[in-house]
């Protein structure tokens, strides 16, 4: 193998993809990881639904900035998220009725609001962190 060897390395952080080489980039790559994973905090903030905080909250306690992994680590943060009302015992079964979220411009699906909206801002700051432009 040559000494040259430029693998990349593939990130995907929920369909936004980014192709990185950590070695052409040394710091760079970690920076800029460290950037996307909290924007994707910060801008799917504002559609995550909110009654007391405490999910909101639990993305900065959840993630690891600069794992690519952004997690909300609330108990109930996946049936959020999700947004199916579920019934029952432990384990509950979900159903096909949609969950009612009462703040405006919150509800289900909270990540893929934030990426239909900044999906490019986040493109143009990883470039520019990683010295891609």
């Amino acid at each position: 193998m040559a000494s040259n060897d430029f693998r990349k390395v593939h990130m995907t952080n929920g369909g936004v993809v980014f192709d990185l080489d950590p070695n052409r980039f040394p710091g760079q790559y970690d920076r800029a990881q460290k950037w996307l994973d909290n924007q994707v905090i910060v801008d799917s903030d504002r559609h995550v639904p909110f009654r007391n905080g405490v999910l909101r909250k639990s993305a900065r306690l959840g993630t690891k900035l600069g794992s690519g992994e952004v997690v909300w680590s609330s108990p109930y943060a996946r049936y959020l998220y999700y947004g199916k009302v579920m019934v029952g015992p432990a384990p509950k079964k979900l159903t096909d009725i949609d969950l009612t979220y009462h703040t405006p411009g919150t509800g289900a699906y909270w990540f893929e609001k934030a990426k239909g909206i900044c999906k490019k801002t986040w493109t143009a700051g990883v470039r520019k962190l990683a010295g891609g432009g």
